[in-house]
């Protein structure tokens, strides 16, 4: 499992974090002190260093020799939490992030900087009833098993072929608000042994009006969020304050 290694000396920003990316897979070391940083990178080898500016420029953050070739070189990529207030630091981040943070920003920093296969969507495991239409025919209920901003999956009979162009429908469940957008089929899962004949096709959007980017957006964040409370076994909703709404 891959580590990342958080520092800030705002525990909101570290109680937002730390649920996000436990949920994504990854193992989280958390600090609120700039010397900490320094033992963990010592006594473990993160991938991935998410610090706020005010710790960047810390003294006492006291990196050693090897500790700045790795971040030097790429070996460690920081990203830099920014802060108002914060001192410059002699050390020049990969990447800097803004507070409140953007869900779908950090998503695509951590995929670039961490995965070998980067994933380019923040896809939303569901269960959602949905409804699609080959050009002008009638439409066909199916359940829709992921979503994403650009694109979903449809557990449904094989009707469609890769390239076919369809309008997909499905409404955004708590929000009172239905989704219609013109989509095009990117592959199709054909029912076989091997996939215990599991059937189903996968589309991405096409144009998308910006008001509905907007309600999927908020539709996708929210219930990702949700999702991650209800992993932490009950311990209790966590801060969300630092995200953007």
């Amino acid at each position: 499992m891959k580590s990342i290694l958080v520092a800030d000396n705002r525990s909101d920003v570290l109680a937002t974090l730390e649920p996000i990316l436990k949920h994504w897979g990854y193992r989280v070391l958390s600090t609120r002190k700039a010397y900490q940083v320094m033992t963990f990178l010592r006594e473990s080898v993160p991938c991935l260093l998410i610090i706020g500016e005010a710790l960047l420029a810390d003294p006492e953050l006291a990196l050693d020799a090897e500790a700045t070739q790795r971040i030097g070189s790429g070996a460690l990529p920081v990203i830099a939490l920014k802060q108002e207030g914060a001192k410059e630091s002699g050390l020049t981040p990969s990447e800097s992030l803004e507070v409140p943070l953007g869900l779908f920003e950090l998503f695509s920093f951590i995929q670039r900087k961490v995965e070998n296969y980067p994933r380019h969507n923040l896809r939303l495991r569901l269960r959602l009833p949905g409804m699609y239409s080959l050009a002008n025919n009638t439409f066909i209920l199916a359940e829709i098993l992921n979503l994403s901003m650009h694109g979903l999956f449809f557990k449904a009979a094989s009707r469609v072929e890769k390239g076919d162009r369809v309008t997909v429908v499905f409404p955004l469940l708590g929000q009172g608000k239905e989704i219609e957008v013109k989509a095009t089929v990117l592959y199709v899962v054909q029912p076989e042994t091997k996939n215990n004949f599991f059937q189903g096709f996968s589309v991405g959007f096409d144009d998308v009006p910006e008001d509905y980017r907007r309600q999927l957006e908020k539709f996708i964040r929210e219930h990702f969020l949700k999702e991650v409370a209800a992993s932490r076994n009950g311990v209790g909703d966590f801060s969300a304050e630092q995200l953007k709404s």
